[in-house]
């Protein structure tokens, strides 16, 4: 489901990006949470109490509910809609209840796009005689069918030392250590190896502040950028911010990702 927001923005609940009118590319990217909390009250405008929200949001879907993680994501969804120019998207009633702003504009959109008219008779291109008159041979099928084996078989021959290639070169994670932070912070080997220390935990505490999370004993995340970010303050930016679940590190993570993050 799409939603026009504010007759500003275009939220796709469907992969949690929000962009402007008339674009076709994305200019924010959610979180899964942080977009799941957004569809929850723009489907239950009411004013609602925490708890119901904690349940619907985190409990039913087998994530552990606390207070504390529902304030950091109303803090984010209130700090990315206020990137643009909408000011308390969700507010905070008496006696700790919540309502999705009623002074904004919410527009429910339609998700499907119409399908093409084919026009009449366009699939029967031939008279049903001349179709007839060119069917194959047994013969000719026979060498089409082995032609085809050929080429398959020659296709996965090539293709057989870039298989090989990618099994031989995985993708290694490192640990870092955040001077004076409590939070676990790792990167991929060849990220770690390519900048400085310095540097990597700079861009990292930024990005950590630009996106209101915190670096807290507990919490685990994995960073990655392109070098852009560090020469020219652009580029892609991963950040996945885990969590330990029983006997599993990262048992549950919300994922963020920029095709192009400028620090402010």
């Amino acid at each position: 489901m799409r939603y026009n927001i504010n007759a500003s923005l275009i939220y796709d609940a469907a992969d949690g990006t929000i962009s402007l009118p008339g674009s076709n590319a994305p200019d924010t990217q959610l979180s899964i949470t942080a977009s799941a909390l957004l569809l929850f009250f723009l489907q239950h405008q009411e004013v609602v109490n925490r708890e119901e929200v904690l349940k619907k949001v985190w409990d039913d879907n087998g994530l552990t509910s606390s207070n504390s993680n529902l304030n950091q994501y109303l803090s984010m969804l209130r700090k990315t809609f206020r990137h643009y120019d909408i000011e308390n998207i969700i507010l905070t009633i008496s006696r700790g209840n919540l309502q999705f702003n009623p002074d904004i504009a919410v527009e429910m959109l339609d998700s499907l796009s119409p399908q093409p008219v084919p026009e009449p008779h366009s699939e029967q291109t031939t008279p049903p005689k001349l179709a007839k008159e060119h069917h194959a041979s047994p013969a000719v099928r026979k060498i089409n069918w082995n032609m085809a084996s050929a080429v398959l078989l020659v296709l996965s021959l090539l293709m057989l030392p870039f298989s090989l290639i990618n099994r031989l070169n995985p993708v290694f994670i490192s640990p870092v250590s955040v001077s004076g932070q409590g939070c676990e912070l790792s990167g991929t080997t060849d990220m770690v190896g390519s900048v400085a220390n310095h540097d990597y935990e700079k861009n990292f505490l930024n990005v950590l502040h630009e996106l209101n999370l915190t670096c807290n004993p507990g919490q685990r995340y994995i960073f990655f950028y392109s070098d852009k970010l560090q020469t020219k303050g652009l580029g892609r930016v991963f950040l996945a911010h885990c969590a330990i679940h029983g006997n599993i590190p990262f048992g549950y993570c919300d994922n963020y990702f920029y095709y192009s993050w400028e620090p402010k």
